[in-house]
């Protein structure tokens, strides 16, 4: 797209791909499609058929292009759809991304973070169920906590486990098809991104070493980013097609998001700004009243969506400014030092506000009953004097006076309870206060229908008289008990203690705050698309509730999904996980994702000149996405995954027009017309005696050559960097056809034209560097005995983990009756637990505080002192022991009785090599840092050892530095 009119390009006008420059293969598509629209391929009648004579006569160029020839293949039976051969390649690229995904699924040790997973949704799985089994499915033993992150992979891995068995393969089946699945995406954005890019996205996607890595490993990163691309695919195609029905989809993608991981803030964040500079060119002549704003089928509407359903979840960002209002609406972690303890003592929770400070009393005010007589009267009396300001009717009547009086009274009733107050225990009167409850409301709703208002008024009759009176009630009336209601919705970390009647400052702040968010939301968005609004909140509200309630069985999790998701990952950026240098992130991806890097980078200039609004659309995600994670303080490697999929997209849209640029399959047709010897199409530039034209050829020549010179070149400075690698005569000749071949291929570049001839050599290079990425991809995926040092890998579970559970199911179970279980060091837990866990459960082994001193930890197990006068041991004489390196000291009387194997490896991380030596992060202001890190930087680039020591990790993962690694004994009988 050469021509910026993004208001044209967004008004969701038909033909919009086009205008953007994408091949456009809407005539082709079926309805196999992303909540997208269908339109039947118009099929020639006979006498069309029948004029277009024999299909040899038609120019190979013409063939190419034409939408019949590209659709040939199968149809699908019932359906109206053919498999053409586009689809057919495309479905055989995600068959080999599954296939990739699921081989040795199970070979891997787990990391300690999947086991931690795992043990939740295997717990759960195997959890009682509550009333009449429900949630039929897997239990109700999981409470969500944030420091887990969101539900959704517990509960999903809970299924999993539940249907197929608790294996290592089914553990992480879940994720391997999410992962699957995000290769499958980019073909709903085919008509946008162009055919070629579609399938070019696929590739890089199946092929991405991050990703494949990741699509095999029990965290949800993998399925945060199916969930990107999905909400970008659904947003994108509502801006060309304008349906509702996109809207819906992505209001459930948004609920999901929000119950995967906590990075869906920073995705809708970007999201949200893109809509938002998209939407300029519809909300300024709005603000300058020229123009009435367009709210459906545009940036305004993304916008607008984005920010209504997600209002709520951002309440807690208040906690950033808690300093300045003198309260603890986000409780720093305990590690900081700062951690603001319960009433009772107790440690306060991570991310919520503080049970502690100053105590709003429960209720604000006791009033006497005439007092509320006065208020109801009032009530009453507003209601009148709406109904008088128009004429009397039976409709006006009902909705301004029945539907608010028949709400009020609904919400008072279960407040108040009047029949289960009788007897707490009775779940009879308890389900009859409930009926009543529905019986009112639903009276209150048929008043509306009957009096036919506007939806938004009409639920705003409902909503705030329902909010008025609880509000009211809970303020002015004795029917809040806090120990009860703290019970029911907040989780077990947070303690009453003295304030039985009263509620702390801090969680009134907090509750005032998300209950204005949820009014303002709604309020915005019922008079942005009314009742279609209402449609995606409760799509988006109702799933949201269901996972993190773990399918209604658990309140205290809308909590912790409201305000300490949010909350609790405030807290930890001043523990800062990982301490890893700001430029973690960059080392990554020149690692592991070379690929996506450069051609992410070229593609960025190349649409910003372009001024291509679906490239600089992508190009914002991929930049913006780099930049907030390279500010946030906690670095992860799993992290890599949300930068490297926006950088492939780009890429893959880039590379998709390059090659578009090079028309291959009007090439390749030309190929084949002059091997079978027929006469060149007129125009043609090739010749008759040849089997291509110059351009042709010349252009395949660039496209073999250039990558050819690049491994040529990176191989010759190889070795002129390495001192190990002496460089002889031989490289000399190989330097000189090297030069040869690169001013043999700058002619030819000449010769064929820059328009054919750069995009082949950036196409030869890229697929080059694809090659190279599938083998470090494949290297770091199926290799499990450790002995690839990847910067992948961080506390990751050694293969020595396995070969402990083996030893322990050889040679100690089953046990002889009457020997004590095997006692496992806690500190070596994770992630051994997920091997033991049946032998957990059953007795055969349970977990044993070890310690060095029994000054660090009393009543821990002391190895040097653990043998009594009557020869037993402290620990109970156990079938065998596990206990960490640093543990054991002295342990020659244990020894004795026991043989002691090891020291075997634990968790593994990568030696980061990277670092600057002797940084001290935590101590040194941000402008010391960088200061320190480009002079470090300058040293690097200047030394040839480190030139020698980069390349010889990134092309053969050579390192001197052994693992960082953690390290236990077994003590076998």
């Amino acid at each position: 797209m050469t021509d910026f009119d993004s208001k044209a390009l967004f008004a969701g006008e038909k033909g919009g791909a086009e205008q953007a420059g994408a091949v456009s293969s809407r005539e082709a598509d079926g309805p196999l499609e992303l909540a997208g629209e269908h339109r039947e391929p118009e099929s020639p009648d006979a006498s069309t058929v029948e004029d277009c004579g024999d299909p040899s006569d038609i120019p190979p160029v013409e063939a190419a292009a034409s939408p019949t020839a590209r659709r040939w293949g199968l149809r699908v039976p019932f359906v109206a759809w053919t498999l053409g051969l586009y689809e057919l390649a495309f479905a055989a690229v995600v068959l080999a991304a599954l296939g990739l995904r699921l081989f040795e699924l199970s070979g891997r040790t787990m990391h300690y973070d999947e086991a931690i997973h795992l043990h939740y949704a295997w717990r759960l799985a195997n959890s009682a169920s509550s009333l009449l089994g429900w949630p039929w499915i897997f239990g109700t033993d999981y409470v969500h906590s944030a420091w887990m992150h969101g539900p959704f992979q517990i509960e999903m891995t809970a299924v999993i486990l539940q249907i197929f068995g608790d294996t290592d393969f089914t553990a992480r089946l879940g994720y391997a098809l999410f992962g699957t699945a995000l290769v499958a995406l980019p073909y709903f954005l085919r008509d946008h991104i162009g055919r070629q890019g579609a399938i070019l996205a696929a590739v890089m996607l199946a092929l991405s070493p991050v990703l494949l890595y990741f699509s095999r490993f029990g965290r949800n990163d993998i399925i945060m980013m199916f969930w990107a691309v999905a909400l970008f695919t659904l947003m994108w195609r509502y801006l060309h097609g304008g349906r509702r029905l996109n809207l819906y989809v992505a209001s459930a993608i948004l609920a999901l998001m929000f119950a995967s991981k906590e990075t869906a803030y920073l995705l809708v964040a970007i999201f949200g700004f893109i809509a938002f500079v998209a939407a300029l060119p519809y909300v300024l002549p709005w603000l300058r009243r020229s123009e009435s704003l367009a709210r459906e089928g545009t940036p305004v509407a993304v916008f607008l969506l984005l920010f209504t359903l997600t209002l709520p979840q951002w309440s807690a960002l208040i906690g950033m400014f808690q300093g300045l209002l003198g309260l603890t609406l986000a409780n720093p972690d305990p590690l900081t030092g700062n951690n603001v303890a319960n009433f009772d003592g107790s440690a306060g929770m991570t991310g919520a506000p503080a049970w502690q400070g100053s105590v709003l009393p429960i209720p604000v005010v006791d009033m006497p009953w005439i007092l509320h007589a006065a208020v109801a009267v009032a009530g009453l009396v507003i209601l009148f004097w709406l109904v008088s300001r128009g004429p009397l009717n039976h409709g006006r009547v009902a909705g301004l006076v029945g539907a608010p009086l028949m709400s009020a009274f609904a919400f008072a009733w279960i407040l108040f309870r009047p029949y289960s107050g009788v007897d707490p225990e009775s779940l009879a009167l308890l389900a009859a206060d409930w009926v009543i409850f529905c019986i009112a409301l639903a009276v209150a709703v048929s008043f509306l229908f009957w009096s036919r208002f506007p939806i938004g008024r009409a639920a705003l009759l409902v909503v705030l008289p329902a909010i008025a009176i609880t509000i009211y009630s809970l303020l002015f009336t004795p029917v809040l008990n806090v120990p009860g209601l703290v019970d029911a919705i907040l989780p077990s970390g947070v303690s009453p203690g003295e304030t039985d009647m009263g509620v702390p400052v801090n969680y009134v702040v907090a509750a005032a705050t998300l209950l204005l968010a949820l009014a303002g939301s709604a309020a915005l968005g019922i008079w942005w698309l009314g009742r279609h609004w209402l449609i995606c909140a409760a799509i988006f509200y109702i799933i949201w509730t269901a996972l993190y309630t773990t399918m209604f069985t658990n309140l205290s999790g809308i909590f912790t999904g409201f305000w300490q998701g949010m909350g609790y990952w405030i807290a930890q950026q001043d523990v800062a996980r990982g301490n890893q240098p700001w430029y973690y992130y960059f080392v990554g991806m020149s690692v592991y994702e070379i690929l996506p890097l450069v051609f992410g980078v070229a593609g960025i200039v190349y649409f910003f000149r372009r001024r291509d609004v679906l490239g600089l659309a992508l190009a914002l995600w991929a930049v913006l996405s780099l930049a907030a994670y390279t500010v946030a303080t906690e670095k992860m490697p799993w992290l890599v995954v949300n930068i490297t999929t926006p950088f492939v997209l780009v890429a893959a849209k880039y590379l998709g027009e390059m090659l578009e640029r090079l028309e291959w399959p009007s090439m390749l047709a030309r190929q084949g017309r002059a091997l079978n010897g027929a006469p060149p199409p007129a125009g043609s530039n090739w010749t008759r005696g040849g089997t291509g034209g110059p351009t042709e050829i010349g252009t395949l020549v660039v496209f073999v050559v250039t990558p050819v010179i690049a491994l040529i070149a990176v191989y010759l400075f190889l070795q002129l960097v390495d001192p190990a690698r002496p460089f002889a005569l031989e490289h000399w000749l190989l330097a000189a056809s090297a030069l040869a071949a690169s001013f043999v291929a700058a002619l030819i570049f000449r010769m064929a034209g820059k328009e054919r001839a750069a995009p082949a050599a950036v196409l030869g290079l890229a697929a080059l560097l694809l090659i190279f990425g599938a083998v470090g991809a494949f290297r770091a995926a199926y290799t499990y005995d450790d002995t690839n040092i990847e910067i992948m890998a961080y506390a990751q579970g050694s293969a020595d983990i396995k070969e402990t559970y083996l030893t322990l199911e050889q040679e100690v179970y089953p046990l002889a009756e009457g020997v004590r279980p095997v006692k496992v060091d806690y500190d070596v837990w994770y992630p051994l637990q997920w091997y033991v866990r049946d032998h957990a459960t059953d007795g055969r082994l349970n977990f044993q505080c070890f310690e060095l001193t029994s000054e660090e930890r009393p009543g821990c197990v002391v190895l040097p002192e653990s043998l009594q006068e009557d020869g037993t041991f402290t620990f109970g004489n156990a079938a065998a022991l596990v206990v960490k390196d640093g543990h054991v000291g002295n342990d020659a009387a244990v020894r004795e009785q026991y043989r002691r194997q090891g020291p075997f490896k634990e968790l593994l991380w990568f030696p980061e090599s990277y670092r600057r030596p002797d940084e001290n992060r935590e101590e040194e202001p941000m402008h010391s840092q960088l200061a320190k890190d480009f002079g470090f930087f300058r040293d690097s680039v200047s030394s040839r050892e480190k030139w020698a020591e980069a390349l010889n990790y990134v092309i053969f993962r050579e390192l001197d530095t052994p693992w960082y690694r953690s390290e236990y004994y077994a003590y076998l009988p």
